[in-house]
């Protein structure tokens, strides 16, 4: 089953479009332009809870995506983006949708 979320900081500022798909929690990275699975991400999403997950629909993650939301700073945090690019099962955000449109259907 995939659901959509934007994830909000401690500020209530939209902070990233996740997917959630079966266990795994995907983020949309904008610099990389595609959902990257996020371990951290999926720890606060199970377990811990610090940010705020707000289910969304396809069309809304895509004004969001649209927006920015999902950007980093390249200067604050390099390497992680660069991981991000380097990743070698990066997930389309259309195969995203199309996974949580055929479990609307």
């Amino acid at each position: 089953m995939t659901r959509l979320f934007m994830v909000k900081d401690n500020n209530g500022e939209p902070h990233l479009v996740a997917g959630l798909i079966d266990e795994d929690l995907w983020v949309y990275v904008a610099k990389a332009g595609r959902f990257h699975r996020n371990e951290a991400a999926q720890q606060d999403y199970f377990f811990q809870r610090d940010l705020e997950y707000v289910e969304i629909g396809i069309a809304e993650a895509r004004c969001l995506m649209a927006a920015g939301v999902g950007i980093y700073d390249e200067e604050i945090d390099p390497e992680t983006l660069q991981e991000w690019r380097d990743d070698p099962t990066p997930m389309d955000a259309e195969i995203v949708f199309a996974s949580m449109a055929a479990d609307l259907g």
